[in-house]
């Protein structure tokens, strides 16, 4: 028996990934060989996180990419597949959350955070799919969160969202398993970036999500680099429509 993670000449599109979670995810398969399409609505930040990761031996490209915009996800799609000549791997990382309450929150808010959440991941699948089929091959990775089976105040639009990856999902991993297509999920808890790094900062609220949390620390962009890797390896072939959440134990309660 052989067991590789290795994804040499393999294409890989990352959404929202030129920083935090989604960087560290392109990072991650990078350094096993594949070849990483920064996708991100920031383009400067992308072209520099690609330069990153050429600079570190690895192999990048990066794109300007409004997840919501489904004109510009095709042409983006047709640009890539004319470059690369196929995409074997798409993880759907673009996402945002506006804290608020239920009755507090604009209606602009929450349609923004659907959008981008879960209509972007919707685009995605629905553009990527097809080259994917042609090729008779491909693996779907889509960003969920803890906040897909549980939630917290403040978090009705963001857990909404992720709820709708998770249920989304297992249904079109249904629809793709013909086509020898996985797509799975993974669930973080809260990992140290620089967005997240203002909880931290705020001690109390800090206690509280380390309290939830058995492992008693955020995890780091590494830790949930790692299964994303795992699910877009040969290793994984057999997994689909699953969610994996990377949580330091936060649903073990």
């Amino acid at each position: 028996m052989e067991l590789s993670l290795r994804l040499d000449k393999k294409i890989a599109i990352v959404t929202g990934s030129a920083m935090g979670i989604g960087k560290a995810m392109a990072q991650g398969l990078a350094s096993v060989g594949a070849t990483v399409v920064i996708a991100d609505i920031a383009e400067d930040i992308a072209q520099k996180t690609a330069a990153e990761i050429i600079s570190d031996g690895g192999k990048a490209a990066a794109y300007k990419l409004d997840v919501t915009d489904s004109e510009q996800y095709k042409n983006f799609v047709d640009s890539v597949v004319e470059r690369f000549g196929r995409i074997d791997i798409l993880v759907n990382n673009a996402g945002l959350n506006r804290r608020n309450l239920c009755i507090n929150m604009p209606e602009e808010d929450w349609k923004t955070i659907i959008d981008v959440n879960l209509t972007g991941v919707w685009i995605g699948c629905k553009t990527v799919a097809p080259v994917m089929i042609a090729q008779g091959r491909g693996k779907i990775i889509n960003t969920c969160s803890i906040m897909g089976y549980v939630s917290l105040p403040e978090l009705t639009g963001y857990s909404a969202s992720k709820g709708g990856i998770l249920q989304l999902t297992k249904a079109l991993a249904l629809e793709l398993a013909d086509y020898n297509i996985q797509v799975n999920s993974v669930a973080p808890a809260y990992i140290l970036t620089e967005l997240t790094q203002k909880l931290k900062d705020n001690k109390e609220m800090y206690a509280d999500l380390i309290g939830r949390t058995p492992m008693k620390r955020f995890g780091t962009v590494e830790e949930i680099a790692g299964p994303v890797v795992f699910l877009a390896s040969e290793l994984s072939n057999f997994m689909t429509g699953h969610t994996m959440p990377v949580d330091g134990g936060w649903l073990a309660w």
